[in-house]
C-alpha cells in the first residue's frame, strides 16, 4: 500500500490496483497505435501509448484530488482517498454538515472534468492536422469527457447522486426519501440504457451496443444496492 498526503489529506493506493491500471491502459493504447499507425513503428507507438495512460491517469486520479480542495473551500476537510481494486473512495469523518456544504466538497472532481475538457478541447482545437499533438490532445479531451459525463451520473456512489440527492434535501425532502429518488433515476438510467443497447445490438453494431448493454448492468448494480 502506498500511503502520502496531500494538502493534509491521506491518499492511500495499492501498487497492485495502480500496476494493473498502468499497464492495461498502457497496453490498450499502444495496441490502437500500432492497429492505427502502423507506419510509426513499435517504439514509438510504445512512447505514445506511455504519454496517453500518463494523461488519462492525470483524468481520473486527478478528479479525486480536485474533491480536496473543494472539500476545503466548503469548510469540510477530506481525510482520505483509498485507490482500491473499485472506484476511488473519498472519505469524511465531518459529514454532519449542511447540503450546501455536501454539493460544494462534491463539485470539484467534475469542475476539474470540465476545465480539463476545455483546456484539451482548445489543444486540441489549435494543433496540426493528423499531428501526435492534436492525437494526444483528443484522448485527453475523450477522458476528460467520460470522466465529467460518469460523474455527474445520478447515481448514489458519484458525484451527480450526492448532488441530486443534497439538493432534494436543501428543498424539504428527508434524506431517506432523497436517497430513494436517486435509486429510482438509477433504475430508469439503467433501463433506458439497456433498452438503447439491445436496439443498437438488433442495428448489428454489435460492439456499442455490448457495451451499452455492460454500462446498463453497472448502474442497475448500483441501482439496486449490489455495487458500492
Amino acid at each position: 500500500m502506498i500511503s502520502v498526503r496531500i494538502f493534509g489529506t491521506q491518499v492511500k493506493a495499492k501498487k497492485m490496483v495502480l500496476v494493473i491500471i498502468i499497464a492495461a491502459v498502457w497496453g490498450g493504447v499502444t495496441w490502437l497505435q500500432l492497429h492505427w499507425h502502423p507506419e510509426r513503428g513499435f517504439w514509438q507507438g510504445l512512447l505514445i501509448g506511455f504519454v496517453t495512460t500518463l494523461l488519462l491517469l492525470v483524468v481520473e486520479f486527478g478528479h479525486d484530488l480536485a474533491h480536496i480542495f473543494s472539500a476545503r473551500y466548503a469548510g469540510a476537510p477530506m481525510d482520505e482517498i483509498v485507490i482500491s481494486g473499485d472506484m476511488p473512495r473519498t472519505l469524511y469523518s465531518k459529514n454532519d454538515v449542511s447540503p450546501n456544504v455536501h454539493r460544494m466538497r462534491a463539485l470539484g472532481g467534475p469542475i476539474f472534468n470540465l476545465v480539463g475538457l476545455l483546456l484539451s478541447l482548445a489543444i486540441y482545437g489549435v494543433a496540426l492536422s493528423n499531428s501526435i499533438t492534436r492525437e494526444l490532445a483528443g484522448w485527453w479531451a475523450l477522458g476528460h469527457g467520460l470522466q465529467l459525463i460518469m460523474s455527474l451520473a445520478p447515481l448514489p456512489p458519484v458525484d451527480g447522486g450526492t448532488i441530486l440527492k443534497w439538493t432534494l434535501v436543501a428543498r424539504g425532502r428527508t434524506e431517506a426519501e432523497a436517497d430513494e429518488v436517486v435509486r429510482r433515476v438509477g433504475w430508469v438510467m439503467g433501463i433506458g440504457v439497456a433498452i438503447i443497447g439491445v436496439g443498437v445490438i438488433v442495428m448489428q453494431m454489435w460492439i456499442a451496443g455490448v457495451i451499452l448493454v455492460g454500462i446498463s448492468i453497472v448502474v442497475i448494480g448500483v441501482a439496486a444496492g449490489k455495487i458500492r
